[in-house]
């Protein structure tokens, strides 16, 4: 009698027909970060690079969320309080309308809330 040899699963390479499979962050964050978004165009401009800058000195490096102090280059992320979800006039607010982030702060929990805002919808 012949034993047989146990089959390796095949279902996690098959790549998904519609969609992403779940836990696929790195297709997620590609699918996000689009360069044909307008808001990327805008990040690239003068005004917000001022503003930028601006707001990381008005809260001093702290994330407004959790209280970190974030100095390094690429830690602070400025944010915007209420999504702009690519509308021009919400993009370009006034300073009172953006806070400081950290890195953790703004892709894991503001990001995961917006998500799920849009889902909502």
């Amino acid at each position: 009698m012949a034993k047989l040899k146990t089959i390796r699963p095949l279902v996690s390479c098959l790549k998904p027909l519609v969609g992403r499979m779940p836990g696929d962050e790195k297709a997620r964050a590609r699918q996000e970060w689009r360069e044909d978004r307008p808001s990327r165009q805008w990040l690239k401009s003068a005004w917000w690079q001022r503003a930028r800058q601006r707001i990381l000195v008005r809260d001093q490096y702290t994330c407004k969320r959790c209280g970190l102090l974030v100095p390094g280059k690429g830690e602070a992320h400025v944010d915007h309080i209420e999504p702009h979800n690519e509308d021009r006039a919400k993009f370009f607010c006034t300073d009172e309308g953006l806070q400081t982030l950290c890195v953790i702060c703004h892709t894991k929990h503001k990001q995961a809330e917006e998500r799920r805002a849009r889902l909502l919808w």
